[in-house]
Parts: C-alpha cells; structure tokens; sequence
C-alpha cells in the first residue's frame, strides 16, 4: 500500500481519544528528585506505535504531550512538547510499523518495536536537553535531566511491549 493516503474522519477519531489517552498517561507520574518525572503519556505513545504506526504516533504524541503541558501549567514545555514528541511518535511507529495501521510489520515486529522506541527514547532525551537549556538557561541542568528521561523512556518501553504484544492481534482498524 502507498504510504500517501488522507486521513479520513475515523483516523481523526482515534487521534483524538489516543492524543487524550496520552495526556492522562503523561499525568499519571513520579516526580524525581532532579526535577524531571517519570509517566506514563511515554507508554501510550510508544504503543500506538507499534500498533497503529508512525503517522498516528506522530499526532497523538504531538497533541497529547502539548495538551498535558497546556494543562497542567507547563506553558513553557509546550511547542516543545508538540515538536519532540510528535517526532518521537513517528520516528517509534515508522520503524515499528510503517506509516498507517494496514502496513504489515511481519514476524519480526518485536524487533522492529524495540528498535524503534529506542530510537525514539534518544531523540526525545537530546530534544528535551535543548528544550531544558532553553527554558531553564543552564546546560548543566538540562544535561542533568537526561536519566530522568530516559528512565521514563525505558518504562514507557517495557509498558508498551506488554500492551502492545496483547492489542496487536486485537486491535481492529
């Protein structure tokens, strides 16, 4: 199947609930000592990846980190947000997945799911490295940021391939 087609009106539907799924996930969190947290928006991201692919992830990262941002206070994070994850989401889900939920990932879709989320995990650290310098003004800081986000990188791994080994044969597009 040709990777250019439109979204049609069902796609947006699903965009929207899994955007919102995200900014709850992102809510559910751990705040760490360094000022970062661990959640779980991270793990909805990563699952929609590799269940519905790249352009899916794309929005849904891109809405729902912003949405959360807006939200809960976060005003400075959230262009960034948008930016960082919503390429994260398609990075994760091309690899995974391709670009729509009918392309076929094969037998060796674990493989391709973890390689893709890890791909993802360093591009959303050195992202949030530039995002922190930027609004904290200290490299030293935002360097020091960089366990914080790729422990909840490293969770939102793990939770996806749980979730996602059982939602892909269940999962009806």
């Amino acid at each position: 199947m040709s990777g250019k087609r439109k979204l049609a009106t069902r796609d947006l539907i699903y965009i929207g609930v899994l955007s919102a799924l995200c900014a709850i996930g992102t809510s559910l969190k751990i705040p760490l000592p360094t000022g970062g947290m661990v959640h779980l928006g991270t793990a909805v991201i990563f699952t929609v990846a590799i269940i519905y692919g790249g352009v899916f992830a794309g929005f849904t990262g891109a809405i729902g980190s912003a949405l959360f941002d807006l939200v809960m206070g976060f005003s400075p994070y959230t262009l960034w947000s948008f930016v960082i994850k919503g390429i994260a989401g398609l990075i994760a889900g091309r690899i995974a997945k391709g670009a729509w939920p009918e392309a076929s990932s094969g037998k060796h879709w674990l493989l391709r799911a973890v390689v893709g989320c890890l791909v993802a995990a360093l591009w959303t650290a050195g992202g949030y490295v530039l995002a922190w310098w930027q609004i904290l003004g200290s490299l030293s800081v935002a360097l020091a940021n960089i366990p914080s986000s790729l422990l909840t990188s490293g969770v939102g791994v793990i939770v996806a391939l749980i979730l996602a080994a059982r939602l892909r044969t269940k999962v009806r597009y």
